[in-house]
């Protein structure tokens, strides 16, 4: 034995891995004590005899650098590199990393990822089934909307209910973040809402106090919060009441005759780091042919990339005027196709329009 592969031999013997080595025929001509105590001295043997697939695995490995092989049905990670010993011809070190349990994790987390996914699927349905649908309200209310979560499951949700007999609720709102978390928590707080909307009667402050307490017995962090524009329309009196808990989009009023308002009115989300239970409220008068506009942050906030400008609510109010004349559900299309092609990027949030037209 040359001194050269003796020396293979004993780097080897002390190596901490299993090891072995092969020549030019593929024929297994060391291995360490490592390998041996796993499948015992396998010295004279080819090596497509030990495992199947040793071509195609050296193959891998001149592509990627490592391969994955099964020995006595364990996988293993594959290292090898060839050495030339002057007077000996080409042998090759093979080094055997026991990859069983990184398998069985990664494993481990296909299937949780499929379980989450499952879980996802059945939560994004619900989240959507719990949205009204677009339609006529009462003979009162012409209902329409357009939802596209950022992710499979957003923050953003609404509702249009009836209190009474004249009275009726319409409501944005926006879970800050998305995801698993943003989606329980609006089916959670739109439940909140439908549970207490008979308060909305005596003014929808009071309803907005009892969904802050709500929110708050719920002991989340700090960090996360609701937003809401939430309005009541009597059509007896022909008023629409609004109130505002932290929304940074403000309702949006055109009138019949094409004249357009914005209302700015502002309030304190609902979080757990205020208990600011008293919220301001406005009363606007609301006559059949008027169309009353709201919607979530992730469409004003979208920006063009060329320009460095946020298609902001002076671009809801441009698309608003232009489509006077249509539909409310063009509208809600025209606004988010219009906020969409301010942006090359995909959306960062969920955006989110509902248009209510007031009937005779």
């Amino acid at each position: 034995m040359s001194g050269q592969l003796a020396a293979i031999k004993a780097v080897l013997g002390k190596f901490p891995m299993s090891a072995w080595l092969i020549d030019a025929d593929e024929t297994i001509v060391y291995m360490n004590r490592e390998m041996q105590d796993l499948f015992g001295d396998l010295s004279g043997r080819k090596t497509d005899l030990v495992y199947g697939g040793a071509a195609a695995a050296r193959a891998d490995m001149e592509k990627a650098g490592f391969a994955e092989v099964a020995l006595a049905d364990v996988p293993f990670r594959l290292i090898g590199n060839d050495v030339e010993l002057d007077g000996e011809g080409r042998y090759r070190i093979e080094l055997f990393e026991d990859i069983s349990e990184k398998k069985h994790m990664q494993d481990s987390l296909v299937l949780n990822l499929a379980k989450v996914k499952a879980e996802t699927t059945v939560a994004k349905s619900i989240q959507h089934s719990i949205l009204p649908v677009d339609d006529t309200y009462w003979n009162t209310i012409a209902f329409s909307s357009v939802y596209l979560p950022a992710d499979d499951l957003g923050g953003d949700f609404f509702d249009i209910l009836r209190i009474n007999e004249d009275e009726f609720l319409l409501y944005m709102a926006d879970v800050s973040g998305h995801g698993i978390q943003a989606s329980l928590l609006t089916i959670f707080m739109q439940g909140r809402v439908r549970a207490n909307a008979d308060t909305a009667s005596e003014g929808i402050d009071i309803l907005l106090g009892k969904l802050l307490k709500d929110f708050c017995a719920l002991e989340i962090s700090g960090m996360i919060y609701l937003t809401m524009i939430l309005c009541k329309y009597n059509r007896k009196r022909k008023e629409l009441s609004i109130a505002n808990a932290g929304h940074n989009c403000f309702p949006l009023i055109m009138r019949q005759s094409g004249h357009s308002e914005t209302i700015p009115i502002k309030g304190m989300p609902i979080c757990t780091i205020s208990d600011e239970d008293s919220y301001e409220e406005e009363i606007v008068s609301m006559n059949p042919g008027d169309r009353l506009i709201l919607y979530t942050d992730g469409i004003i906030e979208e920006v063009d990339p060329v320009r460095k400008r946020a298609f902001g609510q002076e671009g809801v109010r441009e698309i608003a005027e232009k489509c006077q004349d249509y539909s409310g559900a063009y509208l809600a299309r025209a606004i988010i196709e219009a906020s969409s092609k301010y942006t090359l990027l995909t959306a960062k949030d969920d955006r989110t329009i509902l248009v209510a037209d007031i009937l005779a």
